[in-house]
């Protein structure tokens, strides 16, 4: 017997749109059958700012992240050594409120500085301001926690 899980992994990729969710309304509807019981782990500014944990978004309709989802980040944080903050985004939310008010289990990372994601909706939003040593060392975070999903 395989010590590994076995799992399957679905990308979807979004443009920044704010607060339309399109993209998310879009993969969630032509998905859905196929996504019982995934969990979404929504990315943002993973080239930029300080790795949080966003533990609460929304504005009329709030959501928080699960104990579920504290867990694998805390266990991928103690395994690759990332520091992770955490973070609330009151004013807005991102792809994964969407998914968790739809009853998807789901999770926001991003990259934060301040009181919301590095450089969000900024006109100097662009591929310039991405470190590569900050990418690398959070897509190695993001790998390790999606090994132990």
């Amino acid at each position: 017997m395989s010590k590994y899980r076995h799992s399957r992994s679905s990308t979807a990729l979004e443009q920044g749109e704010l607060s339309g969710h399109n993209g998310m309304k879009a993969f969630l509807s032509d998905h859905a059958d196929e996504l019982r019981g995934a969990i979404i782990v929504d990315l943002e500014a993973m080239g930029a700012g300080s790795l949080s944990l966003i533990e609460s978004e929304g504005t009329l309709r709030k959501v928080s992240v699960s104990s579920r989802m504290k867990r694998y980040v805390k266990k991928a944080a103690q395994a690759t050594g990332a520091h992770v903050g955490s973070a609330t985004i009151p004013w807005g939310e991102g792809s994964g409120a969407y998914a968790a008010q739809q009853g998807f289990q789901a999770m926001h990372l991003a990259g934060m500085d301040g009181a919301k994601p590095a450089f969000f909706a900024q006109k100097d939003d662009t591929i310039d301001v991405v470190k590569p040593d900050n990418l690398s060392r959070n897509v190695e975070f993001v790998v390790e926690m999606l090994k132990n999903i």
